[in-house]
């Protein structure tokens, strides 16, 4: 025990000590002090028990840091000596006891000038008369009245926070409590405070929900949440908070910090719980100096904490969350128009690109269209072409070599003996010439004109007009089943029929020769006819 009765009055040993060694004095100096000072009254049995009035001895410990303590003189327990055995082994175990001794010095200093003015008697928890399985930091009892208040003052809230033996520790301690007749008021040190302004949500650990209580405010809000939240504004309330619960229960935690000797309260209601903490949302919250939480309110029946009357909170409250739902609302507003904007815009843009369809296709049509008059145009003219061929190769006498027909118009009379073939009809090559080959012939002449040549970027304009020149020219100089081309000549035809190239005739002959090569493949594996072809530079 650190506290025993000197002349009527309490004598704090362990606090005596503490103020000795704050004045810079060894450990042996203060024991020599209280010696020379309190000795001679401890021999004469002058400090008796605060619980049992009997005569206690000063024992001054020799190891640095050891608290100075009375014990009995026959070293019997009492209640005082039993209780202060349980309240340090809790304070060891739960607490961090540097911090909880500056903050419980401030915590008494406050009380007594706060309480001053009731005639109340503040003492220390283990100094109770009567052993308690769970001694509160400081008891407070009122003149003409057996109300007993029990505060606490927690430090480590977070003890057994894996197994929750320190929930179930608080748990215990809080229903002791009541069961002995105690009003219990608890308070967190601030350290622990953890909240979110941005989303006015916090955590707190199961532990902590032991240490909160439930005022008659906490009750109005209840009242006020169940007659205000209700319908649309209730579905909006739980959508945005993400809450699970089926029914509202305010409470209220207060955090101290000692230090600056503030105190803030937070009203709040739980939304959401997890294995081993819960989600809060914040109704309000005060932060007010320690020593107006601690003052006591107009009746007697609590600390003051913060303001007491909350209607104008209440209504800010509503107002908010009115506004943010209309915000919400409008927000939503904006988004279904803005999506019905960008589904508009899509629904016309895909209209305008099946119209383009709509218009490549006509256009390729009639593109197609062009191409098979062209097509036509050309086949008709291959086919005079052809006739004039035969007519002219029947014409030729047999004995004449075509290489030297050509020559008839200048020398007419040297061929005037010879023989003529018999120009058969014109009609009969069409009437002899299968649809199957006639058909045959356009799929090759389809193939020659569209399939990509190497080089053919030296020659201007469009490849199909290169194409036919040099095919024209093919017809015109073949010779059964073969065909001698000279690369200068057909440059030259392809010049006099329009065809430029650019680059020289080096290059130009690149694009020749490979036509001429895919012309002789093509023939072969389309008509099955082998072309004996020589090509010369």
């Amino acid at each position: 025990m650190d506290s025993a009765y000197l002349h009527n009055s309490v004598f704090n040993i362990e606090l005596k000590r503490r103020e000795l060694e704050q004045q810079n004095l060894s450990r042996s100096e203060v024991k020599r002090w209280f010696e020379d000072n309190y000795r001679v009254f401890s021999k004469k049995s002058a400090f008796t028990c605060l619980c049992c009035n009997k005569p206690v001895n000063m024992n001054l410990t020799k190891d640095e840091g050891r608290p100075f303590y009375f014990r009995h003189n026959d070293e019997s327990e009492c209640s005082y000596s039993e209780n202060t055995t349980t309240y340090d082994k809790h304070v060891s175990k739960h607490e961090v006891k540097s911090k909880k001794d500056i903050g419980l010095t401030i915590f008494k200093e406050i009380l007594e000038g706060e309480l001053k003015p009731y005639d109340v008697e503040i003492e220390r928890g283990y100094h109770y008369k009567k052993k308690l399985s769970f001694i509160p930091d400081f008891i407070i009892k009122f003149p003409n009245s057996e109300e007993r208040w029990a505060i606490d003052y927690f430090t480590a809230i977070d003890q057994g926070l894996t197994s929750g033996s320190y929930a179930r520790h608080l748990s215990k301690r809080m229903k002791t409590y009541k069961e002995e007749g105690f009003r219990p008021f608890s308070f967190v040190d601030y350290s622990w405070l953890s909240f979110l302004e941005e989303t006015n949500k916090g955590t707190l650990l199961t532990a902590e929900t032991y240490v909160t209580s439930k005022t008659h405010e906490d009750s109005l809000w209840d009242t006020f949440l169940e007659g205000n939240l209700q319908g649309e504004l209730l579905d909006f309330f739980m959508k945005d908070t993400v809450a699970t619960i089926d029914e509202f229960n305010t409470r209220n935690i207060a955090y101290v910090d000692v230090f600056n000797r503030l105190c803030t309260i937070f009203r709040f209601i739980p939304i959401s719980q997890q294995d081993r903490n819960i989600t809060f949302y914040k109704l309000s919250s005060s932060e007010v100096p320690l020593a107006r939480a601690l003052s006591v309110n107009a009746d007697q029946n609590h600390f003051v904490l913060s303001k007491e009357n909350e209607d104008e909170r209440r209504n800010g409250f509503l107002k908010e969350l009115i506004e943010r739902k209309q915000q919400f609302e409008l927000e939503q507003q904006r988004l279904r128009e803005e999506q019905e904007r960008i589904r508009a815009e899509e629904e016309r843009i895909k209209q305008e690109e099946e119209k383009q369809r709509a218009r490549l296709r006509a256009r390729e049509l009639e593109w197609q269209k062009q191409r098979q008059k062209a097509k036509e145009l050309e086949d008709e003219e291959a086919e005079r072409e052809m006739q004039e061929r035969m007519r002219r190769a029947a014409l030729r006498p047999i004995e004449v070599h075509p290489d030297g027909w050509d020559q008839r118009s200048k020398r007419p009379n040297r061929y005037g003996n010879y023989t003529y073939q018999q120009s058969p009809p014109e009609s009969s090559y069409t009437k002899t010439e299968d649809p199957a080959d006639k058909k045959k012939k356009e799929k090759v002449r389809d193939i020659l004109l569209s399939q990509p040549i190497k080089g053919e970027l030296y020659i201007d304009g469009d490849k199909r007009a290169w194409r036919i020149v040099i095919l024209k020219w093919i017809n015109e100089n073949q010779s059964g089943d073969s065909l001698v081309v000279s690369l200068e000549k057909v440059i030259g035809h392809m010049r006099s029929s329009g065809i430029s190239f650019n680059q020289n005739d080096k290059l130009a002959k690149y694009p020749i020769k490979e036509f001429l090569a895919f012309y002789g493949k093509t023939v072969k594996a389309e008509l099955k006819k082998k072309i004996e072809l020589t090509i010369q530079e």
